[in-house]
């Protein structure tokens, strides 16, 4: 169990962060006063220190630089925890050693984030540490047998051998390179996640096999060798010889000797699977560019990861603002076809009788106003992904072309007479009940069955209102970097409004809520004032016709008869974390 101190001369905030500490399974002690720091770091051993920036016998900063240049302690990470969000207050902080930053209030589920990402860091850094020790030990030992070997040719394959022994079992991937690139030996788990044989990849140039973002002209191994330098766990991303794309951390080493550089090491972590793994351990899980705490939407991530390798077609129904496209997109990013186009057709926006050139393109003199030949969608994405958004409203005359063209990957430009061939995959998505469309004979039966191979059912957000904090968050973050804002959150009270809305236009027209709160609100915390009249007559209608509350007893007793007693859409109805809920629960014995 990791086990953290507490440096705050706030009472109640030192009670709050031992109560959430224990929550989280960590152990804690705490200090008020900050001239005791160094007495307590000589009788106990810590992993982390939490650290208020404002105190006063001496200040948060002045005291993490005596901490950072003491020979003992100096290792310790520290976050600070800080109620202003000002730059320069950041910076002296990260410029003084701090790993991070918490600003107040405390967010439990920031907190938990931070807290483990700090840890998750020095753990790896360690193992980094060891394993460099192990990969100096393992060079000295080649240079010794050099001396022994009768050539060249067999120092180098010993060393080699070494390094397999060395890396073979590790759970980051290793690439060694020669002094032209050239890869000299790959290990099993860089083999696994590239999904290539060693075989096929020793003596082959790094961009062939690791892609041009890491090893090409304009690649972070060239700006290590113009520089002389290395980098450390920086992001970056894989370019599969399969053509999907991996997002990774990455390290890069030269392997140098007295004679000169001999090559260069690579190291990477596979993100995706650190994300399957957060995903696995926390109640929240994110998703590329979505994140939710819902069962049913954690499902549906986990069907897009097994789904997205493949080459099937996938229909994604939901309602307008579920997400539709964010989907395909996430589909299209996790196959082998991401390096290749994405192209999102919006069938309802675009005329019936245009629809077919849209698609298929047209030869030079096709029709009326066709003075070039043009290239349709089809056609474009070539080698990649097609969203047939909105597949509802295709005109029930096109859809036999369409459901060739899907068939067999081939179709004419209009006024053409020569095939052309294309391997595109097809994601089609509507917000209308396509089944009935066909027992109503607007919709072919047979372009139904062809499009739903995997079926992807997004569900309304009303029927995940635990999620509207979250995506609450999410969009704050999203447009303070637009709007160049530094909102903080939204007020308990504005968050009780949002989440007793019924939300008919689900997340997308919660985003342009909190856009319209960005745009009218002039503070750093978005208050019920700032929301739209349509949100805030709706909640005062139903408090008008609701019962009044007596006791925040009985008002918890309510939300939870109101949500079937699921807890977590309970909390967010209440504008309070799950755990919060907890303890009051316990506290009231409901």
């Amino acid at each position: 169990m990791s086990k953290i101190l507490i440096v705050d001369d706030d009472p109640h905030l030192i009670e709050l962060l031992t109560e959430i500490l224990d929550i989280l399974g960590y152990s804690s002690e705490f200090i008020a006063k900050p001239k005791f720091l160094f007495q307590i770091l000589e009788t106990e051993s810590f992993d982390l220190i939490l650290m208020d920036y404002y105190m006063p016998e001496i200040d948060g900063v002045t005291l993490l630089k005596e901490l950072k240049a003491h020979p003992v302690y100096g290792s310790i990470p520290v976050i600070m925890l800080t109620s202003e969000l000002d730059d320069h207050l950041l910076a002296k902080c990260f410029e003084s050693g701090a790993e991070d930053f918490i600003n107040k209030p405390i967010s439990e589920l920031v907190l938990d984030s931070r807290i483990k990402s700090v840890l998750t860091k020095q753990t790896q850094l360690k193992e980094i540490a060891r394993q460099k020790g192990e990969l100096e030990e393992m060079l000295n030992t080649v240079k010794r047998y050099s001396v022994e070997l009768k050539t060249e040719v067999e120092a180098k394959d010993q060393a080699l051998n070494l390094l397999k022994d060395t890396f073979g079992g590790m759970a980051e991937g290793v690439v060694t390179l020669d002094s032209h690139f050239l890869i000299q030996m790959i290990s099993p788990e860089a083999s696994r996640v590239l999904d290539v044989e060693e075989s096929s990849c020793i003596g082959k140039p790094a961009s062939a096999i690791l892609g041009t973002t890491i090893a090409g002209p304009n690649g972070v191994l060239l700006e290590c060798v113009k520089n002389g330098s290395s980098v450390s766990r920086i992001d970056s991303q894989l370019l599969c010889p399969s053509g999907s794309i991996i997002p990774i951390i990455l390290s890069i080493s030269p392997l140098s000797s007295p004679s000169g550089n001999d090559g260069w090491i690579v190291f990477f972590w596979n993100r995706r699977e650190a994300e399957s793994y957060l995903q696995r351990q926390a109640k929240v899980g994110t998703f590329g560019s979505m994140v939710s705490c819902d069962p049913k939407m954690k499902d549906i991530f986990q069907l897009i990861d097994n789904v997205a390798p493949s080459n099937a077609t996938v229909m994604i129904q939901g309602e307008s603002g579920t997400g539709k496209e964010l989907v395909a997109r996430e589909l299209h990013l996790r196959s082998r076809r991401a390096q290749m186009p994405f192209h999102a057709v919006n069938c309802a926006a675009i005329p019936s009788n245009l629809l077919e050139s849209e698609f298929f393109g047209h030869e030079k003199g096709a029709f009326t106003g066709a003075q070039n030949m043009k290239k349709g969608r089809f056609e474009l994405a070539n080698g990649g992904t097609m969203l047939l958004d909105e597949i509802g409203e295709i005109p029930i005359e096109l859809q036999s072309k369409l459901l060739r063209a899907l068939q067999e990957q081939k179709f004419e430009r209009v006024g053409g007479t020569q095939s052309i061939q294309v391997d595109v995959r097809i994601i089609a998505s509507t917000n209308r009940d396509l089944w009935k469309m066909v027992q109503e004979q607007q919709f072919r039966e047979d372009l139904y069955y062809r499009l739903d191979v995997v079926s992807i059912n997004l569900p309304p957000l009303k029927e995940r209102l635990q999620d509207v904090s979250l995506l609450i968050t999410s969009f704050i973050e999203d447009l303070n970097k637009k709007e160049h804002r530094q909102i903080k959150n939204v007020s308990a009270d504005a968050l009780q409004y949002l989440v007793n809305y019924t939300w008919p236009g689900n997340i997308r027209e919660l985003y342009h809520v909190i856009e319209y709160a960005f745009a009218v609100g002039k503070g750093n915390i978005l208050r019920k004032q700032h929301l739209p009249d349509k949100i805030r007559k709706k909640k005062d209608d139903e408090t008008k016709e609701a019962k009044p509350v007596q006791s925040e007893k009985e008002m918890i007793l309510r939300a939870l008869e109101q949500t079937n007693f699921r807890k977590g859409k309970a909390a967010a109805l209440l504008g309070i974390s799950p755990n919060t809920l907890y303890r009051k629960r316990k506290k009231y014995n409901l």
